[in-house]
């Protein structure tokens, strides 16, 4: 018997051992909390210290998540390395499925031991019977998709009665946030902002930016009604994770220098545990406020969480 979270299937739920599977994850009901009282940026850095701004971006964003009850059982929609949900569920028991559609990512996540089983699929064909899952949860992946009503209608279609949709993803506000824009309108040059985002848009290839209004109504053609939105990354913060994404190397104008220093290719010469341990231990004090900086009430930030329920 292969261990949990040890193999990705490719095919879909034709297989013969997956309906067994299948009958174990609808038998499995109870719920799942993540701790709002764990240190995400730390450990975000830790993970990410060859990209601090991306680590900052998912330590707020899961220091939201971790406000939400997660009732199993849960699909993990674009799972990935898994990386995500092995800080957010800490300690918890496996979540019961994760599916991506690529296959070294989806290696590396089954490779996490964070579920009970991994999937190679696409989106609009999720291979899970119809009603199976309590939650279904994505983490920045529903931006990246260029058709996104046929995965909602999908996502609605495995999800119970009453279960939950839960999805972070770049807020309506998202561009017009960024530093490089703001900095380029502050005198006027509404064509050089335009550009600047668009060009942010393709290199983090984003499709789309729904305000939460649209979100109610494309969630609603899926048969999802919209619970709550709620805005996080305030201004202040989305501008620092902008310009930091230059500081560190990770944007295609940015100084090549962090780059090259975190490049895995010099692993081998061993100064990489030394710049990792300084990175965590100065950026966790110097963006301790920014990690736990809310959005003003009535504000908007850069990103959205969004909470649906089947109906």
């Amino acid at each position: 018997m292969r261990p949990a979270g040890q193999v990705a299937l490719r095919g879909h739920a034709g297989h013969s051992y997956l309906p067994l599977l299948i009958e174990k994850i609808r038998g499995c009901e109870r719920k799942t909390m993540p701790s709002s009282q764990r240190d995400y940026l730390k450990l975000l850095l830790e993970r990410y210290w060859f990209a601090p701004p991306v680590a900052l971006w998912r330590a707020v964003e899961l220091r939201v998540l971790a406000a939400e009850e997660f009732s199993r059982p849960i699909l993990d929609l674009g799972c990935g390395d898994g990386l995500i949900a092995d800080v957010l569920f800490v300690g918890e028991e496996p979540i019961e499925a994760g599916f991506d559609p690529w296959w070294e990512q989806l290696r590396q996540g089954a490779q996490s031991n964070m579920y009970r089983h991994v999937q190679q699929a696409l989106g609009d064909a999720m291979p899970y019977p119809s009603n199976t899952f309590a939650t279904v949860f994505s983490n920045s992946v529903l931006e990246h998709i260029p058709d996104l009503a046929p995965v909602l209608r999908e996502a609605a279609r495995v999800l119970r009665l009453g279960g939950r949709f839960i999805a972070t993803v770049p807020s309506d506000a998202f561009r017009r946030l960024l530093a490089g824009y703001r900095e380029r309108m502050s005198v006027g040059d509404l064509q050089g902002a335009e550009a600047y985002a668009t060009r942010v848009d393709r290199r983090l290839e984003h499709y789309r930016y729904p305000t939460p209004r649209q979100w109610g109504g494309m969630l609603a053609q899926a048969g999802i009604r919209l619970l709550t939105t709620r805005y996080y990354i305030p201004a202040t913060v989305a501008a620092l994770w902008d310009k930091g994404n230059a500081t560190y190397g990770i944007s295609e104008d940015g100084k090549p220098f962090y780059r090259w220093l975190a490049s895995p290719r010099l692993k081998k010469l061993g100064y990489q545990n030394w710049v990792r341990r300084q990175v965590v231990r100065t950026l966790s004090r110097e963006w301790r406020h920014l990690y736990e900086m809310g959005v003003p009430e009535g504000g908007v930030g850069a990103g959205l969480l969004v909470v649906g329920e089947k109906v």
